[in-house]
């Protein structure tokens, strides 16, 4: 049987005359009473603190707002199409002549360049890719450090830098490896020298009185390590001189460069510049061809001569003069 409100309220109001009957006969039971309605009003008193001491207002909110990082630039709707007609420039690699002016020259250079790619380049980073857009950024880059090397050739005078800087240094060379020879082998070079490594050694210690270049010093057993540094330091000199700062201007791409330049680039020619036995096969190379002309010249006369028909002689012989008695008068 459900019970009404009339039901309900009739119940409350017998319910609180017996509470207070009850408290009147046992004085005690009023503390159950007070504790119940501590309990209802403690909390609730509670939750209002809570909310009143701990909200910032609509203000703190707007300040403070925790907003989504943005993209990249390039993502955005007005710059997307331009970045992908960049990219794809840059993947167009068009090859401009170093030297307009003569074609066989820059076709020589062109092949060169390709040497030294796939050398120097290619034989590394094409374990990492096979996307040429990295290889045709470092052909643009030294095909634009070509081109200002030859503009800054251009403005000097080549033969006073030869004769006033580079012979000099070639004779004192010479001068000074002579005077350390003599030293070791005595004055006509006849002292009898065993020849070896240490008899290099006791020359270049000789050499300059000691005072030897410093990717030479003979502090060193292995001087790799101290070539490359120095090659690092002149390459790191010469960069900004040749390149432009958009080139240069991130520390990974110097780096980068300067890597590429100095230890992939400069040292092995440095290392082909300084082995004799390259030099001996130039000369020999050279002296074989001149040989080889002289012979084909005599050759060639030889060949002339006995094809060419002998000078016929004449029977009449000449007249001599004879002067008259009247030619004095003359």
């Amino acid at each position: 049987m459900a019970l009404s409100r009339r039901d309900v309220i009739l119940a409350g109001i017998a319910v609180f005359f017996a509470w207070g009957f009850a408290t009147n006969w046992i004085p005690t039971l009023r503390w159950i009473g007070y504790a119940f309605v501590a309990g209802l009003i403690v909390p609730i008193v509670g939750l209002i603190a809570l909310l009143l001491l701990t909200s910032r207002g609509s203000q703190y909110g707007e300040e403070h707002i925790v907003r989504r990082p943005k993209g990249p630039a390039f993502l955005a709707a007005t710059k997307w199409k331009k970045e992908i007609a960049a990219l794809r420039t840059r993947q167009m690699h068009v090859r401009k002549p170093l030297v307009p002016d003569s074609f066989m020259v820059s076709c020589a250079l062109d092949d060169f360049l390709d040497l030294i790619l796939r050398d120097f380049v290619a034989s590394w980073y094409g374990s990492i890719s096979r996307n040429p857009t990295f290889t045709n950024e470092v052909d643009k880059t030294i095909r634009l450090a070509l081109v200002n090397l030859r503009d800054r050739l251009l403005d000097i005078d080549l033969v006073e830098v030869v004769t006033t800087r580079f012979v000099p240094i070639l004779t004192g060379h010479f001068k000074e490896f002579y005077n350390a020879e003599v030293a070791i082998r005595g004055k006509n070079l006849n002292r009898s020298v065993t020849e070896s490594d240490e008899l290099d050694l006791a020359i270049a210690a000789k050499y300059n009185d000691g005072k030897l270049h410093s990717a030479a010093s003979l502090a060193f057993s292995d001087t790799k390590l101290v070539q490359q540094e120095y090659l690092r330091n002149l390459t790191q000199k010469l960069l900004p001189e040749i390149l432009p700062e958009s080139a240069i201007g991130s520390r990974a791409v110097g780096v980068l460069i300067r890597e590429l330049v100095a230890c992939a680039v400069l040292f092995p020619i440095m290392q082909m510049l300084s082995d004799p036995d390259m030099w001996n096969q130039i000369m020999e190379a050279y002296g074989r061809s001149m040989l080889q002309d002289r012979s084909t010249v005599r050759k060639l006369r030889a060949a002339l001569d006995e094809h060419a028909s002998p000078a016929q002689k004449s029977n009449r012989t000449a007249q001599f003069p004879r002067l008259s008695p009247e030619d004095h008068a003359f």
